[in-house]
C-alpha cells in the first residue's frame, strides 16, 4: 500500500471516529503526518470532502476536511 493511501486510511479513522471536520494543519498535528505532500495526495481521494468550515481544534474559520459519506445523493 503506498504512503498516501496510508495516511488516508488514518485520516478516514480518525474522521469517522471524531464526527467532524478539522483543518490541514491540526489534522497534520493530530496524526503526526511526517509530509504533507502524502496529506495533500490523500486528501485528493473522493473518501474526502473540503468544506468552509470551523475546526474544532484551532477555532479558526477556514477550509476543514470532512470524511464523505458513504450513501451519495443522486
Amino acid at each position: 500500500m503506498s504512503r498516501p493511501q496510508l495516511v488516508a486510511q488514518r485520516i478516514a479513522a480518525f474522521l469517522e471516529k471524531h464526527h467532524g471536520g478539522y483543518c490541514e494543519n491540526c489534522l497534520v498535528e493530530r496524526l503526526l503526518v511526517a509530509s504533507r505532500a502524502a496529506m495533500k495526495a490523500a486528501l485528493e481521494s473522493e473518501r474526502f470532502a473540503v468544506r468552509v468550515g470551523v475546526c474544532p481544534d484551532c477555532k479558526m474559520r477556514k477550509q476543514v476536511v470532512s470524511h464523505r459519506s458513504k450513501s451519495v445523493a443522486a
